[in-house]
């Protein structure tokens, strides 16, 4: 079975890699260096596996449950919501 692609804007992929490299958990640094190669073409819509962001999406909400600042918090709820809504749009 091929896995479907999410076509994901570069510019906020590259931001959310950032932010799951800085990560907490090990799950948080694992994935950012999944989501690396993707971060390559700023300025660009790229495909992203979807079931990659499914886990990006998962990751981020962990992230969320660990991090005790709000604005960080905040912050990573936003991106999750973006990951999602992209997802679904590609669906």
């Amino acid at each position: 079975m091929t896995d479907f692609m999410v076509q994901i804007p570069a510019d906020w992929l590259a931001r959310v890699f950032l932010t799951l490299r800085r990560g907490v958990s090990d799950d948080a640094k694992t994935l950012a260096a999944e989501l690396q190669p993707f971060t390559e073409k700023p300025g660009q819509r790229v495909p992203v596996p979807r079931t990659t962001v499914l886990r990006t999406e998962s990751v981020l909400r962990g992230e969320i449950e660990i991090i005790g600042e709000e604005s960080q918090r905040a912050r990573l709820s936003q991106e999750a919501e973006n990951l999602i809504n992209a997802r679904l749009s590609h669906q």
